[in-house]
C-alpha cells in the first residue's frame, strides 16, 4: 500500500498533537501513574536527625506570564491536590519534615505554538524539607510537544520581590 506524501504530511502532526503530552492519557487522575512507585517514599527517606523544625512553611508564587494567562496550575504534594495558582497569585502551606514530590498539572490547556504542540503537561520532582522555610516560584518552561509549569526554588528576598508585585 503506497501513502502519499499529502497523507505523512497530515498525519504526523496529527500523532505529535495527540501524543505530545502525557497528562492528556489521565486528565481526572493526573499522578496516577506514579502512586505505585512513590507510596511509600514519604516514610522511606525521612531522616529526623538532620531535622531542623517541627513543621515546615511552603511558599509559592506564580508571577505574571503572558503566555499562560488562561492556565491555572494545580499544586500536588505527594499525589494529594494542596492548591491551586491561577495568574499571578501567591500560596502558601505547611508540611511535615521529609522528601516529598512536588508536582505542577494544568487541567486542560490550549495546543498554541508558544506553549507547544501539546498544550501543558505535567511537571514533578522531589524536594527534602529540613530547614523552616522554603520558597518557589512556579514558572512555565515551553516545549516543542508541550511546556511545563516548573517549581523552581528561590531566595526569600526574591519571594519577597514576586509576592510584592501580587499584592
Amino acid at each position: 500500500m503506497k501513502i502519499s506524501k499529502v497523507t505523512i504530511a497530515f498525519l504526523l502532526p496529527l500523532c505529535l498533537f495527540l501524543g505530545g503530552c502525557e497528562s492528556i492519557k489521565n486528565i481526572t487522575d493526573p499522578l496516577g501513574d506514579d502512586k505505585k512507585k512513590n507510596k511509600d517514599a514519604k516514610t522511606e527517606t525521612k531522616d529526623t536527625n538532620s531535622v531542623k523544625a517541627d513543621e515546615i512553611n511552603l511558599y509559592f508564587v506564580r508571577p505574571a506570564d503572558v503566555l499562560t494567562i488562561g492556565q491555572d496550575v494545580e499544586l500536588y504534594l505527594d499525589d494529594d491536590e494542596v492548591g491551586e495558582l491561577s495568574y499571578s497569585t501567591k500560596f502558601q502551606t505547611t508540611v511535615k519534615p521529609g522528601t516529598y514530590e512536588l508536582a505542577t498539572k494544568v487541567g486542560w490547556s490550549l495546543s498554541l505554538p508558544v506553549t507547544g504542540l501539546g498544550g501543558a503537561c505535567k511537571f514533578e520532582g522531589d524536594y527534602k524539607f529540613t530547614e523552616e522555610n522554603y520558597y518557589f516560584k512556579i514558572v512555565f518552561d515551553p516545549g516543542l510537544l508541550c511546556g511545563e509549569h516548573e517549581i523552581i526554588g528561590i531566595l526569600e528576598s526574591e519571594y519577597s520581590d514576586l509576592a510584592a508585585d501580587i499584592d
